[in-house]
């Protein structure tokens, strides 16, 4: 258990699969004495520390099924190596003791009973597969409980946890792992976040509480009618709207408030309805339409009692108004500038596939990259569904002529 990176206080089912193949009374009885430690020679893993890299992986990758799957270890992951540092895929906002990012544990229950008993039919491999409910079935293994639906939760791991404190999940939040520069500030840092638009661009956690301050300030917040009120890529790419809108807790839980005032703000206007200009109120009023003399009625704790004009903000009076403010949508906009520079070196994908041409030659068979890190010519795809051998020099399959001219050149 010392391997399984498994808080203090945390409930632990032990659960045994039922024996493919017939064996003796002896036999079993050797592999109960000997337990789950006798059973399983490989050493654990943990769940945290699964690459989903966002939501980069495509439908048909492996990911968790790996690690699910106790006949299969093939991939290296690089907590693993030996000096690697230490490596987190999963990043939640723990509301309750940290009030920070920090790195998660993915967890998974029955969905009926909500107990740790479940055994997957498959391993999930995308994030599509954690938070959208009811996509991956299971047994329970729970005394008369018939659940078959796998139900995927998230917990800080920064601190023992109870049962029932889970936290979101911030699917754009990811490792630097490929180590791209912040789009803004062009440091290497990590954790960072990849916006889900065209290029991955990727941003530093600093920066992008910055960017979403500045576009707070300057009211540029994107209403959405499904998600509400977000903010797209910080290069203006089209369709890059951040869907989770918990990625916001970023900013503290301050600046959070004022994001969640100012889409109550406003939800006001698009409801033809005013804010009370007096410093310090701000309430919002809905006065009939055509009204010009607007008071914000005390009550509730709510409303100061001024006495406004509709179309200027001032104190009321009669006549004209003698200097109308700007419609808010004639405001000049100030945006979130970034180099165009720095917006190409920050394309988490684009990075990626640069590194994979420099450093790889596609296996012949099969066509996956295959890096060459030392050692002669003689290749060997490391996929386990191909495995074909093959020459680094002329790619083609390996043969006495590759061994005689070119082995170690």
């Amino acid at each position: 258990l010392q391997n399984c990176d498994v808080a203090q206080q945390s409930l632990v089912h032990i659960v045994q699969s039922p024996q493919k193949s017939s064996q003796n009374k002896e036999e079993t009885e050797d592999n109960c004495v000997g337990g789950v430690l006798k059973g399983v020679k490989r050493e654990p893993e943990s769940l945290t520390r699964i690459d989903l890299s966002t939501n980069i992986l495509p439908s048909v990758s492996a990911g968790l099924a790996v690690i699910l799957d106790p006949g299969q270890n093939s991939v290296s992951l690089p907590s693993e190596k030996s000096g690697a540092a230490s490596y987190n895929s999963f990043y939640v906002f723990c509301k309750k003791f940290c009030q920070a990012v920090k790195p998660g544990k993915l967890r998974v229950r029955c969905s009926v009973c909500k107990q740790g008993t479940l055994t997957l039919a498959r391993g999930p491999s995308c994030w599509d597969d954690v938070l959208i409910p009811n996509r991956i079935s299971g047994v329970c293994q729970s005394r008369g409980c018939n659940g078959n639906v796998a139900e995927f939760y998230f917990k800080c791991g920064a601190h023992p946890t109870t049962d029932n404190e889970t936290s979101v999940a911030l699917n754009l939040v990811t490792t630097n792992s490929r180590c791209i520069t912040c789009i803004t500030c062009t440091d290497i840092r990590s954790p960072v976040l990849v916006f889900q638009c065209v290029h991955r661009h990727v941003i530093c956690l600093d920066c992008f509480h910055l960017y979403c301050v500045t576009m707070l300030n300057d009211r540029q917040f994107i209403h959405d009618p499904e998600l509400g009120y977000s903010l797209p890529c910080v290069a203006g790419c089209p369709d890059s709207l951040i869907k989770e809108l918990h990625h916001f807790r970023i900013l503290g839980e301050e600046q959070y408030n004022r994001y969640q005032r100012y889409g109550a703000e406003e939800c006001v206007l698009q409801m033809g309805g005013v804010l009370c200009p007096t410093p310090g109120c701000g309430a919002g009023l809905l006065p009939e339409a055509g009204l010009r003399r607007i008071v914000c009625e005390p009550g509730n704790g709510i409303g100061c009692g001024s006495v406004f004009c509709r179309e200027c903000k001032e104190e009321y009076h009669e006549g004209e108004c003698n200097s109308l403010l700007s419609p808010q949508g004639a405001m000049a906009q100030k945006g979130y500038v970034v180099d165009e520079h720095a917006a190409m070196q920050a394309r988490w994908e684009e990075a990626s596939r640069e590194t994979i041409k420099k450093t790889t030659k596609p296996c012949p068979n099969c066509n996956i990259p295959v890096e060459k890190n030392g050692g002669c010519m003689h290749m060997k795809c490391p996929r386990p569904q191909c495995r074909f051998e093959w020459c680094w020099n002329c790619s083609l399959e390996w043969n006495r002529t590759c061994m005689g001219d070119h082995w170690f050149d």
